[in-house]
């Protein structure tokens, strides 16, 4: 065993991070992380908790301890043992395969500081170590609860779904707030397909039994293709109906407001209880739809459901696919006209910018082009803090370049 601890532990000074873990994989992520921070990595060893208490006997306490559980029949001894060799002060992460909900309820009422589930990454031990930075900031001022935008459609194939994954993109990456999108239709949705990512796993059992929804969770279901940015979108199987429970919307948005400072739902346009409820909680309401009588027809209804029976304030209304049809389209001002309501958002039919499949958001990858602007006049209409002065810079760099790559810059 490497003696980590022993210069530290004669000079009566505490080692950063202490980690005992099993595989490779983990120790990967460990020293990664080490590395990030310019801490030694000559601590990070292998073994377990059991290997953690030995060492403690004769070396300082560390800042941070990682801990690997061997199983939740064990953990009780183990814990028990650890704690009579360890410095209450320092901060325990202990790491398993337990995936319950009452395993990690019972860690966190010994005093266990996080528990993280195998595999281990990067990004989840720099949560952690990110949360213990401010503990009494977070106590005195509670972090405010996210603000909720839901984007639907006036009918199928209007681009919802485009729409609300370039809105969450562009938040996201304009605000630097923690933004996550939400494919609300279990089924059916079709986020991750448009993202080119898997599929949300579990997300059944946790819409049927929402006791099981916790932080813990959330972070499992999520994929992050942006920095800031974390999708949750299923595609449960359509061969067994699924038994939503009453009480999963309020259980679902309450984990997401707590973690994220921005949510982005995206409403299936037929409703069930489970969209409806979470529709009621939004703040803003989104409405997409295209210029023609039909979308208009469905556009007053959609607003007199809004209005009457969810008592909800007018939503912003987003044109889309402009161009698409032209002979078919009403002119926006007529359109208004019937619905009594501005556009918010007028946006072009643009195949080759928004019908790509791909990992990367569009609007932020093409931000110069000028199809993508109205989406980010729109972003900081619902977040002033998305103002879009990084498109003003790229359309700059790019004026050189512009004709070679076939960008018009206006």
């Amino acid at each position: 065993m490497t003696n980590a601890g022993s210069d530290n532990a004669s000079h009566g000074v505490k080692p950063q991070l202490l980690a005992f873990v099993n595989s490779d994989s983990d120790m990967a992520a460990l020293k990664a992380f080490a590395a990030n921070h310019q801490w030694p990595d000559s601590g990070i060893q292998q073994g377990d908790i059991r290997t953690a208490a030995t060492f403690l006997k004769s070396h300082s306490s560390p800042v941070f301890l990682v801990v690997e559980l061997p199983s939740a029949s064990e953990a009780p001894t183990l814990l028990d043992e650890l704690a009579n060799v360890c410095d209450p002060e320092t901060k325990v992460i202990s790491i398993g395969d337990i995936n319950e909900y009452s395993f990690y309820c019972w860690l966190m009422d010994l005093g266990i500081f996080s528990y993280l589930l195998k595999p281990l990454t990067e990004q989840a031990l720099e949560n952690a170590y990110q949360k213990s930075l401010a503990p009494a900031a977070t106590t005195k001022n509670e972090k405010q609860p996210g603000k909720i935008i839901a984007v639907m459609g006036t009918r199928g194939g209007v681009g919802t779904t485009t729409i609300s994954l370039n809105l969450a993109g562009i938040i996201a990456s304009q605000s630097k707030k923690q933004v996550t999108l939400v494919d609300i239709d279990p089924q059916e949705g079709s986020v991750a397909l448009a993202l080119d990512i898997e599929p949300s796993r579990g997300l059944r059992d946790a819409l049927e039994k929402p006791d099981r929804i916790d932080s813990l969770f959330i972070e499992r279901m999520m994929h992050k293709p942006l920095k800031n940015l974390s999708v949750m979108s299923a595609e449960e199987s359509l061969q067994d109906p699924l038994h939503i429970h009453d009480h999963t919307a309020d259980t679902l948005l309450r984990e997401l407001r707590a973690k994220f400072d921005f949510i982005v739902l995206d409403i299936p346009r037929h409703q069930t209880h489970f969209s409806r409820q979470a529709l009621k909680q939004a703040d803003y309401i989104v409405l997409v739809t295209e210029l023609t009588l039909l979308s208009l027809r469905d556009a007053l209804r959609m607003g007199d459901m809004l209005r009457e029976s969810l008592k909800m304030k007018p939503p912003l209304v987003v044109a889309n696919r402009i161009g698409l049809a032209p002979k078919q389209e009403l002119l926006p001002v007529d359109f208004e006209k019937g619905m009594n309501i501005k556009i918010a958002c007028r946006v072009t039919f643009a195949p080759d910018i928004f019908m790509q499949i791909s990992s990367d958001i569009v609007a932020v990858k093409h931000k110069a082009n000028p199809v993508v602007k109205p989406l980010y006049q729109l972003a900081e209409q619902l977040v002033p803090e998305a103002k879009s002065v990084a498109v003003a810079g790229e359309k700059k760099s790019l004026g050189l370049f512009a004709k070679k790559l076939g960008i018009k810059v206006s």
